[in-house]
């Protein structure tokens, strides 16, 4: 009798500690629960950030592939600006050399023209010193006027050419003025000009 009661007290004694055991894992269960929910909670909090932010990445990168294709077209309209004009440029230089190639034999003939009138001053003196023997030399100065008939005609067709020189510059100097201002110049614009010049 007095065994099976140390048996039973024993008995009571494990089934304590057992119970306490148990109400320390129930605890422990619950504490996990909630934890279990509150990291679930997170998770979708989480979840939800992470679409939020595929959403923004998705719009972001449709952003960069639509400046990329407008860079793209940007540096094709550059490059072709660019060649335009260094097009300009080499017929700007081109009109520029033909400008001074135009001055330059405007120099020479001006230069021409003025040893011309040296020489017809040079045989005018000639001509008032030899007053006194014009009779003698009647044939000479008939020659003489005659050479000098000539070279006036050859003087008055210089100076049609030199006027036409002229007109030539002023419709080059026009044309360099509109090339400067727009930096080009299209044959329709360039037709009046040159009709200009042979008036």
């Amino acid at each position: 009798m007095e065994k099976n009661q140390q048996k039973l007290n024993k008995t009571v004694r494990v089934l304590n500690e057992t119970k306490d055991k148990l109400a320390g894992r129930e605890r422990s269960l619950t504490e996990l629960t909630e934890r279990k929910s509150t990291a679930r909670k997170s998770l979708d909090e989480i979840k939800q950030e992470k679409l939020q932010i595929d959403i923004e990445l998705a719009k972001v990168a449709s952003d960069k592939s639509n400046i990329n294709e407008k860079l793209t077209e940007a540096i094709e309209k550059i490059t072709h600006l660019e060649s335009q004009l260094n097009l300009n440029v080499e017929k700007s230089s081109r009109f520029e050399q033909k400008i001074l190639e135009k001055d330059k034999e405007f120099q020479k003939k001006e230069e021409e023209m003025l040893n011309r009138a040296n020489e017809l001053l040079k045989k005018d003196e000639e001509i008032q010193h030899l007053h006194i023997q014009i009779e003698d030399l009647k044939k000479k100065l008939n020659d003489e006027i005659k050479l000098n008939d000539k070279q006036i005609k050859k003087f008055k067709a210089f100076e049609a050419q030199m006027s036409e020189a002229i007109n030539a510059k002023k419709t080059i100097e026009k044309i360099k003025q509109l090339i400067e201002v727009k930096g080009f110049l299209s044959d329709k614009e360039l037709e009046p000009l040159l009709n200009e010049k042979k008036d």
